[in-house]
């Protein structure tokens, strides 16, 4: 029996870090559109031009895609990690 809850925590942990990891996979993908999104909205705004922020609206508009997606990873993650700590 000691063996049995030995293993069930090692189990526990392995998971826990895997959780971890894919938060911090989902937190790096969610950083990339962001930093994009602010570099081509400064460049816009240094530039000036309609065509400039024209485009940075359009670029926005795919790294807010970018963004949606990486958020609803992590809300998966959230909501996995919940439902392990649920008690049965």
């Amino acid at each position: 029996m000691g063996q049995m809850h030995e293993t069930e925590e090692v189990s526990e942990a392995r998971e826990g870090v895997g959780g971890v990891k894919d938060m911090s996979k989902a937190l790096h993908d969610l950083c990339q559109p962001l930093t994009t999104l602010q570099c081509r909205l400064e460049l816009a705004s240094v530039v000036g031009t309609t065509e400039a922020y024209r485009e940075a609206v359009e670029l926005g508009l795919e790294e807010c895609s970018r963004l949606m997606h990486a958020v609803g990873a992590m809300r998966e993650i959230v909501r996995a990690a919940a439902q392990e700590t649920e008690p049965a």
